[in-house]
């Protein structure tokens, strides 16, 4: 990045994640726990810090609440010079109006941007789980001198119905896209053909089709003409204005790990994938993180593999843990079993308030406010948002009953599924995902260890 180009990023956070189901009825996607100590938006924040970008602005609107909180606290305080400014749609005494779409919000938030007087504004998602220096897509936009560089990344030929995808010629020039194809001739015409994919260094033969990741970078006063044409969103609406009007759109090819997370399958794969994982790749990329909570505690006996644990998390004796993922302060009674499970744990600022921070060497005071697994039980292929307390001798399992049965089971104990309002809002306990049979249970206020959410002895 030149010394005399000044480069801003804006970060539409403001989808509501409906495809997550119950995970987001109390936050928006971005400000979703992943990967034990992380939230998603935390990967687009590393990556603006460790390109060196000054200043971000962060259009939020959904449920914002947790997320403009997550973003004081952490980003607010970090040394790398990099700013970020929240602008958020619901807030009393804004100007600005609901957001119809992602060029909607760059266009509502126009003065705002003005404001910095950007050369190149690049325009980031905040749902994608991914590590890269900008710097190279911003090099390659200035060069080209393209009117949009689309980052893609390449992906196998199953997914290329959940995606937007572009084809381009030998030069990386954008000559064509789709927005989630179905229709297989037109598929079969968007495949990268092999010069390209050896001029790609793509050997993978599963993998012949580029994507939109969502990310875009403009030159400012250019956008800010964009801005005038007509259509709330840049992949159905501005992005082929551009293209009708001769512009030059151009593909910038990461062939690194990106993971759209905004499915249940999705977000649960991506955790496991970590599973296997040296974690040094999140640490040096992502940062120290001041904790507030004492180490993961593991007693005698128990066998754990494949699995990121989280501060105050306790382990305790005869556990056997595989292939999961437990969030901060998650207590794990003697003898049980968990596989392919996710665990958020608990908000890591409501346990230091709720304990006035008095013993932060004993994990016992915890004890309480924890996600905690009952002596005994064993959870497979389970998600279990924040504040979740599960009896003794539980038994979750895909193999347990139909989804539909499962689904009964659970509605007899008084739990509700999850629905969808006509308000756009979402009500409900639980989801249990069709094609797989992963378990959800929604987030819950407080805990309470005399009525836990599933009781002793249920198998589900």
């Amino acid at each position: 990045m030149g010394n005399n180009t000044r480069v801003l990023s804006f970060i539409m956070a403001g989808g509501n994640g409906n495809r997550l189901k119950i995970l987001t009825k109390h936050r928006c996607k971005p400000a979703l726990d992943i990967l034990g100590s992380y939230k998603i938006f935390d990967f687009v924040a590393s990556n603006i810090v460790n390109t060196g970008i000054p200043v971000s602005l962060v259009a939020t609107q959904f449920k914002p609440e947790s997320l403009c909180s997550h973003i004081r606290e952490t980003w607010g305080k970090n040394s790398s010079n990099s700013e970020f400014e929240i602008i958020n749609s619901n807030e009393k005494g804004c100007n600005i109006s609901k957001f119809e779409g992602t060029a909607d919000s760059v266009r509502k938030s126009m003065y705002h941007i003005d404001k910095y007087n950007p050369d190149i504004i690049i325009v980031l998602g905040a749902d994608h789980i991914y590590f890269i220096d900008y710097e190279d897509v911003l090099k390659q936009h200035s060069a080209y001198n393209a009117d949009i560089t689309i980052m893609t990344n390449v992906i196998p030929d199953n997914k290329v119905s959940d995606f937007g995808i572009v084809k381009i010629n030998e030069f990386g020039q954008i000559i064509d896209f789709a927005e989630k194809p179905t229709d297989k001739e037109i598929i079969d015409s968007f495949r990268l053909n092999p010069g390209i994919k050896r001029y790609l260094g793509i050997e993978d033969p599963n993998m012949n089709f580029l994507a939109s990741m969502g990310n875009y970078v403009f030159h400012w006063e250019r956008l800010k003409r964009f801005m005038d044409l007509p259509g709330a969103d840049f992949g159905k609406d501005i992005i082929p204005a551009i293209k009708a009007n001769g512009g030059a759109l151009f593909a910038y090819v990461f062939n690194g790990y990106w993971r759209d997370v905004g499915k249940i399958q999705d977000y649960f794969d991506c955790n496991m994938e970590f599973t296997q994982k040296p974690m040094s790749l999140l640490r040096s990329w992502m940062g120290t993180r001041e904790e507030k909570l004492p180490s993961p505690r593991v007693d005698g006996g128990s066998y754990i593999k494949r699995t990121i644990l989280s501060n105050g998390d306790v382990i305790s004796h005869k556990d056997n843990i595989v292939n999961s993922v437990l969030g901060h302060n998650v207590v794990v009674e003697e003898g049980c079993t968990l596989d392919h499970c996710i665990l958020l744990g608990t908000d890591t600022d409501s346990i230091i308030q709720e304990n006035n921070e008095n013993d932060l060497e004993s994990q016992d005071v915890y004890s309480e406010n924890a996600t905690h697994i009952g002596k005994g039980s064993s959870l497979n292929y389970a998600i279990l948002d924040k504040n979740i307390w599960i009896g003794k001798n539980v038994n979750i399992n895909p193999q347990n009953g139909t989804p539909d049965r499962r689904k009964e089971i659970l509605q007899n104990l008084g739990l509700k599924p999850y629905k969808e309002l006509d308000d756009g809002t979402v009500d409900g306990d639980f989801y249990i995902e069709p094609e797989t049979g992963i378990l959800v249970i929604g987030k819950q206020n407080n805990t309470n260890p005399e009525k836990p959410i599933l009781p002793d002895g249920l198998r589900c």
